[in-house]
């Protein structure tokens, strides 16, 4: 059963989402697996190694077709499953207004396109 409230779209691959997370000690450009109001999720092949990743983190959102816009968030969790090596979960503990619409415009998009992830 999946724990999670919000419904999560697969990106398509020529329209990716990109991200800039900054957190204590490291500084990422990631492409986002999956999205969902609450949270991203990133495949990180150096698994944060070395790096602080109990603080707070800022990221900026790059949505295909949207301006980009600042979040703060904090890495939830490490998939432990061998086809999920590097897999985190990003969830967003601050958005401002625009930010979240664009967030939910973007979900409704994808869902109505039949974009959710498994």
């Amino acid at each position: 059963m999946d724990k999670r409230k919000q419904v999560r779209v697969v990106p398509f691959p020529k329209q990716p989402v990109q991200l800039q997370l900054m957190g204590n000690g490291f500084l990422d450009i990631l492409v986002a697996q999956d999205v969902s109001e609450g949270g991203i999720a990133v495949r990180v092949p150096h698994k944060f190694d070395g790096c602080d990743i109990h603080s707070s983190v800022e990221i900026v959102v790059s949505l295909p077709g949207y301006k980009p816009f600042k979040a703060l968030g904090k890495i939830k969790h490490l998939s432990a499953s061998k086809e999920a090596q590097g897999l985190f979960g990003l969830q967003f503990t601050q958005i401002d207004v625009k930010g979240k619409g664009f967030l939910l415009d973007y979900v409704k998009k994808l869902t109505s396109l039949r974009r959710m992830a498994g």
